[in-house]
């Protein structure tokens, strides 16, 4: 999978192919959705996912063939959130949303958006129509509806200055529909629904491609010369849909930047580097550092603005399509007039021969200057680090000096010196302690996020105050949210038994007096 809005315009066309099968999905068994599922940077729930990490290859395949995910109420005639229900028995969370279709491993569509300074993932969902009738319903009512992605985050960090959790690895394992009174996890994650039709572009848009690219495949093993007949005369026919298609890596290695391409590319990239300056009137204006004048196959030859417009040259690559100017490998050069060349006759071979031998002549003095320059510097950097030491020896001894000075300073500014620092350690680990425990706080918040508010948050973080260790608060929030769980489950008309089991040999009586946490602690 790779990011499509982004590829030369000459291999768009190939690389698309790889994100359909053959055939699209039948009409009549799904309707489609096309899903914002995730994005780049902070996101509502305070975790952060860089670009990186959004496009890593075990990010991106594990989004294939997970379900579609939804609780539908019926007195709202919408969908609900993460509903789940707890068996006391089992000492297990079951969730209610139910599968109601999934994310297809081959009609996928998997690519990448920029929406509003962000980069999106989206992907392609598939909802079964006979078997979700009731979700149907409200996705045509709608037509856009909110979603939640579900993750396993296996690696992360979480900074307690800015409160925010960096994901650094993670797996998509549900995309969840929401009703429109639900709040999203990622910033406007939503699905919209896509139609398909007997006309469907979808559907043609498959048909060309496949027929180009199996007549370009059969062509690329004619003889020189035949490819015009042989494309002229070519009938697709059911047989040939069985043809296996060259790999991505084997088309665009036929493809290259033209000539102007490549000179707009490496022209980009070196306007890209900019300096404040002053122009005719005093006013602070934007300039640009160089201006390209021309490039073979290894640099690029260009103006310094900044740096007095000296003539420069550096080397520069290609990554794939990407160009890459190496600017801190860059050496001043100079232009020599040279005649032009229409092409050398045998008299002008004794000249070309004198122009090799100049340029041969010219290369040795330069090299003969750069030594006589390397040894003048050499000269000088030892000389120089020589009066650093004896400079540094004299400002040991004013240490020296300074030291024993200070040795004879009065007991009584030492005991001073010393309760204050004793005052500011005590405050230092009061503050650290106090900075802990919030952690903590934030710690526990971010493990039970989905089951708790921003209100409720503040409203519990205001009580931690009124207990005397961290451990009493953990269990008040944890009650708290055993509250809930038992609230929810009893209004999907659970039926419920005490939390624990108490010791066979334990007294009757005994049973009754225990409190909830203790017939917790024993279980």
């Amino acid at each position: 999978m790779r990011k499509i809005e982004k590829e030369p315009t000459n291999k768009r066309l190939y690389f698309e192919v790889e994100k359909y099968v053959l055939e699209p999905l039948e009409d009549g068994r799904f309707t489609r959705l096309k899903m914002y599922v995730t994005h780049d940077g902070i996101n509502n729930n305070k975790s952060n996912i860089d670009l990186s990490v959004l496009q890593s290859e075990i990010t991106e395949s594990s989004i294939l063939d997970i379900p579609v995910l939804a609780h539908i109420l019926t007195e709202d005639e919408d969908f609900g959130e993460h509903e789940m229900e707890y068996d006391e028995i089992e000492k297990k969370i079951t969730y209610i949303e139910k599968p109601i279709g999934l994310v297809s491993s081959k009609n996928h569509n998997y690519h990448y958006e920029e929406v509003d300074g962000r980069t999106y993932a989206v992907v392609d969902g598939y909802i079964w129509n006979v078997y979700s009738q009731d979700a149907i319903d409200i996705i045509n009512r709608d037509e856009n509806i909110k979603l939640s992605v579900e993750l396993v985050i296996d690696e992360s960090i979480y900074d307690k200055k800015t409160k925010i959790l960096d994901i650094k690895k993670f797996r998509y394992t549900g995309i969840t529909l929401l009703g429109k009174k639900y709040g999203t996890g990622m910033v406007n994650a939503h699905a919209e629904l896509e139609r398909f039709s007997e006309t469907d572009e979808f559907s043609d848009k498959i048909e060309e491609l496949n027929t180009f690219l199996m007549r370009f495949s059969q062509n690329s093993e004619q003889e020189p010369g035949d490819e015009k007949s042989n494309l002229e005369s070519y009938t697709l026919s059911k047989e040939e849909d069985k043809v296996v298609l060259k790999k991505k890596q084997e088309i665009a290695a036929l493809f290259k930047l033209t000539v102007n391409q490549l000179y707009s590319e490496l022209s980009r990239a070196m306007s890209k580097h900019t300096y404040i300056d002053k122009n005719w009137y005093g006013e602070s204006v934007e300039r640009t550092c160089f201006w390209l004048n021309d490039y073979d196959e290894s640099f690029v030859y260009y103006v310094d603005v900044k740096d007095n417009y000296m003539d420069k040259k550096a080397p520069y690559s290609l990554d794939g399509d990407n160009v890459n100017v190496d600017l801190d490998n860059c050496s001043r050069i100079k232009y020599s007039p040279i005649d032009w060349e229409d092409g050398m006759s045998d008299e002008d071979s004794e000249t070309s021969a004198t122009r090799e031998m100049m340029s041969s002549l010219e290369t040795e003095a330069l090299s003969k200057l750069e030594e006589i320059k390397v040894e003048k510097e050499t000269m000088t950097t030892e000389f120089t680090e020589k009066i650093t030491e004896k400079d540094e020896s004299i400002i040991e001894l004013g240490k020296t000096i300074a030291e024993m000075e200070l040795k004879f300073t009065t007991s009584e500014q030492l005991l001073v010196e010393k309760d204050e620092a004793i005052s500011s350690l005590t405050s230092e680990i009061a503050k650290y302690k106090e900075e802990e425990d919030i952690e903590k706080v934030d710690s526990l918040f971010v493990e039970y996020s989905a089951l708790i508010t921003e209100d409720e948050k503040r409203e519990l973080t205001e009580k931690r105050a009124t207990f005397s260790t961290f451990n009493d608060f953990e269990k008040e929030v944890k009650l708290f949210l055993y509250d809930r769980i038992v609230k929810k489950a009893k209004e999907h008309k659970m039926n419920f038994i005490s939390m624990g089991l108490p010791i066979d040999n334990e007294a009757p009586d005994d049973k009754k007096t225990q409190s909830l946490w203790e017939r917790l602690g024993n279980n």
